[in-house]
């Protein structure tokens, strides 16, 4: 079943975030810069959700205000964060706790809770600070300790000691796991005891502690494990005494202490835990002989006998895989076996920690995309961005009126863009999220020219955090759109493609065409569409009508610039200097497989300006250098002359953007 999840957040002066308000979906990765208010963004959902605070730890200062503001509390400031939540309707023990939270959000009921710090005047006149929780828009009607045992927020910390934890019985998840989904009789815990002692063995054989080993050996696996190769884990006892069996259980991975394994496969071990943990447990994979028998006394459509099978001395096992299990089981379970356990949000700082790229990919895949549960993440790792589902990016940035949040969760994208964009993002290994800003092209040449151009022109994309992103096609679209809801700065630099028509075709060509009457830019008419989402109606409606000057500076001001004929056209038509020409014909003679005569041709070709013939040369199946290649050789060695004036300004616009010196 689907999980309550927090769908709209709002936060008002706390930290990194002066006004910042956003949607999420169901499953978040956060990705920012360190120091950009990730942690701080957790820490304010906790002060409304986190059971383990103390009244204390929500009690803000003065430091907890944004730090834009002058003595906040001298001037009466408040903090304020607001939780959306959504999905709960199933959730009958939620409902019925918190229906006073209801409140309309764009035309659906959410359950709305609040923080709120503020000065408060008491009875002799002296202002102090203090804060209330509240569920609504009722601030007398207060969120309490008692509500969060039905919603809550469980955090795992980025330096987390998880061996630490997982020996504390206190703190381990897997003594929670027992305590809260398992009822196991004390006789035969003190049965278990006394055989333990007089055999010397430390396993547990006991049917619940059985199902637990399977359910943690088979999601541990689902989770990290790649090949045919299995991890092989199991729990075992550090203590024979029967009333402190349970709690003194250990897992081993392979037979080993998880201890004695690695912190990268430690750590996943315990997310493993934690989210069996928190996962829904009204569909159990084990049901002890007394609840079998007196769940049947009261199934009249025997749907449990349907589901599970076994016998009363080892106790009745689910012969199904949770996916397969329809609504009618949960519904029984729910009405009949109620599950006092809350809905808990969990959140992950940095999943990836001491993880093999492999490991950090699969482990995203499964808690993103299989987990039974809402889920927070924060990370540093591409290899996990990389394979986050794009509407699932949350991304902050950080600048002088404090942090801003961009979301994808509105993304109005059909879905078969949706997943070249994702696809796209995969195989780039999500270096998109970590640019400051982009220059979105449309081909191999492109990718390798631009950034070789922009350091001949004294800009380095590197050290400003300017990436190159070849979308090899002219759909700009969805990548200009996703790149503006995460925030981050942007152009596009496309081919002009010039045609002329010839009873009503369009023919393409180049500046030895322009004597035709019947001509346009292909490239202007396609960004046209685009430009139409940057202005208003009336606007758009006489773009059309400019002529190509003006179009041209219509486009620059929203980041798109385009050619005149191709890219690599554009190039040759750039060059005057003999140097510059000479540079030109060597690449193509180091490349080219053909002998003088066809040399001579290129160069020819060349200083005629022909430059179709030149472009077909390096294209040829005899000459075998193709573009690519072609442009990748060139990349090393052109110089400033060559830049086309439009790619010239995109990579000074992209820049001064970046560097925020670019004019509103």
């Amino acid at each position: 079943m689907n999980q309550p999840q927090i769908c709209k957040i709002h936060i008002k002066n706390y930290r990194n975030f002066s006004s910042v308000g956003f949607d999420l979906s169901d499953r978040q990765v956060i990705i920012g810069e360190n120091n950009v208010g990730k942690s701080n963004l957790l820490r304010a959902m906790q002060l409304i959700l986190d059971p383990s605070l103390s009244d204390e730890d929500r009690r803000l200062e003065e430091s907890d205000f944004f730090d834009g503001l002058e003595a906040p509390m001298e001037n009466n400031q408040e903090i304020l964060i607001e939780l959306y939540i959504d999905n709960y309707f199933h959730i009958k023990n939620v409902l019925c706790q918190l229906s006073d939270a209801t409140v309309d959000l764009d035309g659906r009921k959410v359950l709305k809770l609040s923080y709120k710090f503020f000065p408060q005047e008491d009875a002799s006149g002296k202002v102090n600070y203090t804060y209330i929780i509240y569920k609504g828009d009722d601030e007398t009607n207060f969120f309490t300790h008692g509500d969060r045992k039905y919603l809550n927020m469980r955090v795992i910390k980025a330096i987390r000691d998880v061996e630490a934890e997982m020996r504390n019985s206190r703190t381990s998840p897997l003594t929670r796991i027992i305590k809260q989904k398992y009822d196991i009789r004390k006789e035969d815990l003190i049965e278990i005891s006394e055989a333990l002692k007089s055999s010397g063995a430390n396993m547990l054989n006991l049917p619940e502690i059985n199902d637990l080993q399977t359910k943690i050996s088979k999601l541990f696996n689902s989770i990290i494990s790649y090949s045919e190769d299995e991890f092989g884990i199991s729990l075992r006892t550090m203590d024979i005494d029967a009333s402190r069996l349970l709690y003194a259980l250990r897992p081993l991975i392979d037979k080993r202490e998880s201890g004695n394994t690695s912190l990268g496969i430690n750590n996943v071990l315990y997310i493993t835990l934690t989210l069996l943990l928190i996962q829904d447990d009204t569909i159990k994979t084990y049901l002890s002989p007394t609840l079998y028998k007196k769940l049947t006394e009261q199934d009249g459509d025997e749907i449990v006998q349907r589901y599970y099978r076994g016998d009363d001395q080892t106790g009745y096992h689910l012969t199904y895989d949770l996916k397969d299990v329809d609504s009618q089981l949960y519904d029984f379970l729910y009405e009949h076996n109620s599950n006092t356990n809350g809905v808990t949000i969990l959140a992950i700082e940095e999943p990836e920690a001491h993880l093999h790229p492999i490991f950090q990919r699969l482990l995203y895949k499964y808690v993103v995309l299989e987990a039974n549960a809402s889920l927070i993440i924060t990370t540093h790792s591409t290899h996990i961005s990389s394979v986050a589902p794009i509407k699932s990016i949350i991304h902050l940035v950080g600048n002088k009126s404090g942090t801003e949040v961009y979301t994808a969760a509105n993304l109005n994208s059909p879905d078969k863009e949706i997943s070249d964009l994702e696809r796209y993002i995969d195989v780039k290994r999500g270096e998109i999220y970590l640019a400051k800003g982009i220059i979105f092209v449309e081909g191999i040449a492109e990718e390798y020219l631009v950034p070789s151009f922009a350091k001949r022109l004294g800009c380095d994309l590197d050290r400003l955090g300017v990436i190159v992103c070849n979308i090899n096609s002219t759909n700009f679209w969805p990548y200009k759109q996703f790149a503006d809801l995460l925030g981050i700065p942007n152009v596009i630099i496309t081919d002009g493609d010039y045609y002329h028509t010839v009873n009503g075709e369009k023919i393409f060509g180049d500046l030895s065409d322009e004597s035709h009457a019947n001509f346009g830019y292909f490239g202007n008419e396609r960004m046209e569409e685009l430009y139409e989402l940057f202005i208003d109606e009336d606007e758009f409606a006489r773009f059309a009508e400019l002529d190509i000057t003006q179009q041209d500076e219509k486009l620059n001001k929203h980041g798109i610039f385009v050619g005149f004929y191709t890219f690599e056209t554009d190039i040759l038509n750039k060059i005057g200097k003999e140097s510059d020409r000479a540079i030109i014909c060597s690449v193509f003679n180091e490349l080219t497989e053909g002998g003088q005569q066809q040399k001579d041709n290129f160069k020819a070709n060349l200083v005629s300006k022909n430059y179709k013939k030149c472009l077909a040369q390096i294209e040829s199946s005899h000459s075998n250098v193709g573009k690519g290649r072609f442009s990748q050789r060139l990349a090393s060695i052109c110089t400033r002359t060559m830049v086309p004036d439009y790619v010239k300004d995109a990579i000074e616009y992209i820049c001064m953007e970046v560097r925020g010196e670019l004019d509103e």
